[in-house]
């Protein structure tokens, strides 16, 4: 039976409804699993899910057919985009695996290997993005070379021979000198789970490729005794990486899945590994833990998202349109969305498909049909007497970091909730972005009310602001310059919000800016002065803007037709509610019985005065007791046990297998 059907017949119906331990969340999360789940006497879903079987099996087909057509488009011309030895790659990948243009393919591939090989390449430093030197792959591009060789050489499991002798030869001498020089068994132990070399992306480039490369190589007699540059042979090292990835992706779903969460151009160039761990691995248990992770992945994906567009607290991020959306189409096979990778040919070239539950997330279970709070735990600060240096950075297993959204009928609003006084990896505090999306299905675009930092000199914006967010109302602070050796930040100019999306009406009354799409609507103060718009009345900023001196304070609070009835109502309870600023504090309550914030302001050059929000009188809580907490995902911090409940869906995934 093939995969897909595999996971289907795994399924069972729900039999009891997932228990909180926290009261109103646990009542939220009943009600929403009961109306997602409704059966009929016979135990079949009705409703929204009455196709539930028939959906999954027509996703899982239309995207085998788009990733061969994504194929075919590749090899139709004479090289792929990106232009060199990066479209060479992904051409001969494609070519191979559709089993034609094969005798072009292997020669593309043997003058690239012997033109590297006979360099004579010294053991020289780790290669990076910025200097890859003259290797038969471009930095990014080795995901791809790996999975050449791994699909196709003399012995593989997969279609064996389509590479010839001398290609194959040259391909696995080429990637002999390259890992010779980098692998490192001292990077392998249980204590480097949540090492990274350089970032997250770079490091999802090289570990795994080391693993299956030295896997390979230790079966070819005249490479298994060969020693790397550490002193230590290739058998020893692929011993180490099997050991070190049987509990990676058990470590990553147990502590927060991603450090560059949500990444605009980053997440494409992490992703691709995880599929070739799970389905090139020589190891049974790597690749189904990889399987699951895959699976999680997706699911906290989706949950997180509109219409495949992610929101939330994300990384290294920008408002607008996200790179690995059409890579997810690929697997989803959204109608009238873009499909397709442009860095990569893993996804068109596996097999794997998506669990069911991430299906019903998109097609399915949203807009949700009550609200709900989304809280998951996520990486990205240092361990303690870390810092980052050219080598790596280590992260703290329990970071004090959460990716907080709020969901209703109607709109996603979502940021990261952090503490800036604490040591959190530049990959992490790069270019933070929260706001709001809009869920409207009857309309093609998806509004947007979003912050929006303006770029300051040198590179990219670093810990440029912090925010604290309880269900529809969130508050972020600008974080003053004070260098790269601080917690100041840098790089940065204004922090203001940026309003996307025809369909948003906007309207200013009392301080206030004021936008809604008919059905979701969000109130926007600046609470340090007032505001100037750009020449297109699309961003706003903050007046009198000093980049040296600036802490300005952005408030939103968000409602919909749900909640409020009409925009006037919200309008009319946001224009009344009780907010008091201080130079030193945000005392915010909207309504006669909702939440209740107070956020100090946090000042870079004296972070021991600055505190921890008070919601409803208590700080909050960046360290919670689950890793994932919704209604759709459930697990303990530390545990590498996830409960799934979507829909008709009910199953655990368990890394211990």
């Amino acid at each position: 039976m093939n995969k897909e059907m595999n996971k289907l017949t795994s399924i069972t119906l729900i039999t009891a409804l997932l228990l909180s331990p926290l009261a109103a969340l646990h009542a939220a999360e009943r009600e929403l699993s009961r109306k997602d789940a409704e059966v009929n006497e016979g135990g079949r879903p009705t409703g929204k899910y009455t196709d539930h079987e028939k959906l999954v099996a027509q996703t899982h087909k239309d995207s085998l057919k788009l990733r061969e057509e994504a194929l075919r488009k590749t090899i139709a011309k004479d090289t792929a985009w990106p232009q060199g030895v990066w479209g060479d790659n992904l051409w001969t990948l494609s070519a191979l695996y559709l089993n034609e243009k094969v005798d072009e393919a292997n020669a593309r591939l043997l003058q690239r290997a012997k033109d590297y090989i006979a360099t004579n390449p010294a053991q020289a430093p780790r290669t990076s993005p910025e200097a890859p030197g003259n290797l038969p792959w471009t930095f990014f591009s080795v995901t791809d070379y790996v999975r050449t060789l791994c699909l196709f050489h003399s012995q593989s499991p997969h279609f064996p021979g389509r590479l010839k002798p001398e290609t194959e030869a040259a391909m696995k001498e080429a990637l002999w000198l390259w890992v010779r020089g980098e692998s490192r068994l001292a990077d392998t132990g249980p204590n480097d789970l949540l090492l990274l070399l350089g970032t997250e992306n770079h490091d999802l480039n090289r570990r795994p490729a080391y693993y299956l490369i030295t896997a390979l190589l230790q079966d070819d007699p005249s490479y298994r005794d060969r020693k790397l540059a550490d002193g230590h042979t290739v058998v020893e090292h692929a011993a180490a990486y099997r050991a070190f990835y049987r509990e990676w992706p058990r470590k990553r779903a147990a502590t927060g899945l991603w450090a560059e969460v949500g990444s605009n151009g980053y997440q494409k160039y992490s992703w691709p590994a995880l599929f070739n761990l799970h389905e090139l691995a020589p190891d049974p248990v790597i690749r189904n833990r990889f399987g699951l992770l895959l699976d999680l992945a997706f699911i906290e994906e989706e949950q997180i998202s509109v219409r495949g567009h992610r929101g939330g607290g994300r990384s290294r991020a920008y408002p607008g349109v996200n790179a690995f959306d059409s890579y997810k189409n690929l697997l989803f096979v959204s109608e009238g969305q873009p499909a397709g990778s442009s860095h990569s040919r893993v996804i068109e070239t596996s097999r794997y498909q998506l669990p069911p539950e991430a299906i019903f997330l998109r097609y399915r279970t949203f807009p949700a049909a009550e609200s709900f709070v989304l809280c998951n735990r996520v990486l990205g600060e240092l361990g303690k007497g870390e810092s980052e240096d050219a080598v790596g950075q280590r992260l703290a297993a329990d970071s004090a970091l959460v990716n907080y959204a709020y969901r209703t009928p109607h709109y996603l609003l979502g940021s990261t909730l952090q503490n800036p006084t604490l040591n959190y990896s530049g990959i992490s505090r790069q270019n933070r972005a929260c706001g709001m999306l809009f869920d409207d299905p009857a309309s093609n675009e998806i509004c947007a009310v979003s912050a929006v930092i303006e770029h300051g000199s040198g590179g990219r914006p670093q810990h440029p602001f912090w925010s604290v967010q309880q269900e529809n109302v969130l508050i972020l602070q600008r974080i003053a310059p004070l260098g790269r050796s601080t917690l100041g930040s840098y790089n940065t100019d204004a922090v203001g919000i940026g309003f996307e999306g025809k369909a948003l009406k906007k309207a200013e009354e009392g301080g206030w800016i004021f936008a809604s799409n008919g059905k979701a609507f969000v109130g926007v103060k600046f609470l340090d002065g007032g505001y100037q718009w750009d020449k297109n009345q699309t961003l706003a900023t903050p007046t009198n803007f000093n980049k040296t001196t600036d802490k300005s304070r952005i408030l939103l609070n968000a409602g919909d037709i749900a909640s409020h009835g009409s925009f006037d109502k919200f309008k009319t309870e946001v224009l009344a509610s009780r907010l008091n600023v201080t130079p030193d504090k945000v005392d915010y309550q909207v309504g006669p019985t909702t939440n209740h914030l107070e956020v100090t302001l946090y000042d870079a050059k004296a972070p021991d005065r600055f505190s921890l929000p008070l919601i409803n009188g208590k700080p909050v809580d960046l360290r919670p007791a689950k890793t994932y907490q919704s209604p759709y995902l459930n697990s303990d911090f530390g545990s590498g046990k996830i409960t799934v409940t979507v829909g008709p869906v009910h199953r655990q995934l368990d890394f211990s297998h």
